[in-house]
């Protein structure tokens, strides 16, 4: 049975050093990252098994060596990569839908975040 569906993982922050001034590179900041995953749950929904399941804890290890391993200069690069990794590492995962936020973002007004919203299937990827 194909059930396609989306598995989510939400309000993940975590604390990189991307950005293109000085400090933020030293120092890093808050990021916050919603990710949902396009993919087909049927077996695990049939087996009702954790090893059929994709594994939240693997998703998060996988952010955290994608995201905050690397250093980016732009959070749009940030999120490609992501992205890109994520595709990689999950076969069975079909679309990545990312939301990343910096949470505290070097901008002298009073603001909530800023950051990008990113959609990429694996037929976006490139051959090869």
């Amino acid at each position: 049975m194909k059930l396609m569906s989306k598995v989510t993982v939400e309000q993940l922050e975590m604390h990189a050093y991307h950005g293109w001034y000085a400090h933020e590179k030293e120092f890093g900041q808050p990021f916050m990252i919603d990710i949902e995953l396009d993919v087909d749950i049927g077996r695990e929904a049939a087996s009702d098994q954790l090893h059929d399941a994709l594994d939240y804890v693997a998703i998060v290890r996988c952010v955290r060596k994608l995201f905050v391993d690397a250093h980016y200069k732009l959070v749009e690069a940030a999120a490609a990569a992501l992205a890109q990794g994520l595709l990689s590492e999950f076969p069975r995962v079909e679309v990545v839908h990312l939301r990343i936020r910096k949470l505290k973002p070097p901008i002298p007004e009073r603001i909530g975040a800023v950051g990008v919203d990113l959609r990429m299937a694996r037929a976006d990827l490139p051959a090869g």
